[in-house]
């Protein structure tokens, strides 16, 4: 068998042991706790999923990480040929940092609002 049709073959698999894994478990976590003897009302308190309030402040940090990026980009390729990888790799964690120390003190702002 060539090595093309092992790829797709065995990702699927893994996929579905995990699949079936999660599916078992989450149904003999659920047989437990009907053998306590819970009734349903306490059973769907339970189960319920408790939402985070919506927030956009990942979203705010993700722009922040990839503005620092791109300026971290730009302004490499502007250093001597010699030094651009030096240059470009630093700056690509500098530029970042900064955006997310921005967004924290920005966001402390707001908060403290």
């Amino acid at each position: 068998m060539q090595e093309e049709i092992l790829i797709p073959i065995t990702l699927f698999i893994a996929v579905a042991i995990v699949l079936y894994n999660f599916l078992k478990s989450r149904h003999a976590e659920r047989m437990a706790i009907i053998d306590k003897g819970l009734n349903e009302e306490q059973l769907s308190y339970l189960l319920r999923t408790k939402k985070a309030p919506a927030s956009n402040e990942w979203s705010i940090k993700l722009g922040a990480i990839l503005i620092g990026v791109g300026l971290a980009i730009l302004l490499g390729t502007m250093a001597p040929y010699d030094m651009r990888d030096a240059v470009i790799t630093g700056l690509i964690f500098l530029f970042p940092g900064i955006g997310l120390l921005l967004v924290y003190i920005f966001a402390g702002k707001k908060s403290e609002e």
